[in-house]
């Protein structure tokens, strides 16, 4: 019998409820607008019972994209703005899930229903999945990865990750040489223990650093240089290396945290969004395939830019 996703899981556990303080900072993360001349639809939709924010430029491939805010903060309307102008440059989907929560819900909460919503996805289209999201969404992203390798569903087309937060022992140096102060360490390791509970950091879906990696499709790593999390990209750059994995890392001089969604009108944050498009528009054209063969669809090759009607 084929092995549902979830059941790859530890059992779920009960947690416990937020404090004032966070539940304050979770009302700040706001709905974006997104830029009417876009031309792209967004709705709230449901996949496998987990509620959804979807939008819609295209039907070119599917992008499950996973929110950041440390496994404990975050919402799919605050991300809007910015998986807009990527679903719009790449001209494609993206399925945002409003996973749950730590501390009332624990690991493997968040990932069981990022889980349900890939194999949804997986089963009711034959296009070309890329599973991406920044910060803790990163690290759901990749743990969604480690997982589906384990089983008989089908591999993601691509992975996305934009400052990736992979291991969750919090025990690189560059958390002490960061001079980023978006995401130092105090609230690395607070995030990680309202999120893990006394589960072990050293379990591979929830620091997918520490996982095996072969089987890992083509996959686009950013970073700012100035973040804690220099070390989590690199050394994930370096086992897929090893692994003989297709990768590209992108480190952004003088960039801190998720830049691009912080600073959305930077330069450098515009460019990453290009980079973006361009890596959708590979995977889209069977240019990239997870054994590092080139194939081809008989697509029209790219440009891979976002026009200045679309930024």
């Amino acid at each position: 019998m084929p092995t549902t996703l979830r059941a790859l899981l530890p059992a779920e556990r009960a947690g416990g409820p937020a404090s004032p303080e966070l539940l304050e900072r979770r009302a700040k993360f706001i709905a974006t607008e997104i830029d009417p001349e876009l031309r792209v639809t967004a709705g709230d939709t449901d996949f496998a019972g987990v509620d959804c924010r979807t939008v819609c430029a295209g039907d070119r491939i599917t992008v499950l994209y996973l929110h950041g805010g440390g496994y404990r903060m975050g919402r799919p309307e605050a991300y809007d703005a910015y998986v807009a102008a990527l679903a719009a440059g790449a001209e494609t989907t993206i399925v945002a899930p409003r996973y749950r929560l730590a501390p009332e819900n624990p690991f493997p909460a968040g990932l069981s229903d990022a889980l349900a919503v890939y194999e949804e996805l997986a089963s009711a289209t034959d296009r070309p999945i890329v599973v991406a999201g920044d910060s803790a969404g990163a690290g759901l992203a990749a743990a969604v990865v480690v997982a589906v390798s384990a089983s008989d569903v089908r591999t993601p087309g691509g992975l996305m990750l934009l400052s990736p937060w992979l291991d969750l022992h919090c025990s690189s140096p560059f958390y002490g040489t960061s001079t980023d102060t978006y995401f130092p360490l105090a609230n690395a390791e607070s995030a990680r223990d309202d999120y893990l509970q006394g589960a072990s950091a050293g379990d591979p879906l929830a620091s997918p650093l520490l996982a095996d990696h072969t089987g890992f499709p083509p996959t686009l790593i950013q970073v700012g240089g100035n973040e804690a999390l220099v070390g989590d990209a690199l050394g994930l750059a370096r086992a897929l290396a090893t692994a003989n994995i297709t990768c590209t890392l992108e480190v952004i001089a003088d960039q801190g945290h998720t830049w691009p969604l912080i600073c959305p009108d930077h330069g450098d944050s515009i460019l990453s969004i290009e980079s973006c498009v361009r890596f959708l528009r590979t995977i889209d054209a069977g240019k990239l395939s997870t054994d590092g063969a080139r194939v081809s669809r008989g697509l029209p090759k790219p440009d891979g830019r976002i026009s200045e009607e679309t930024r």
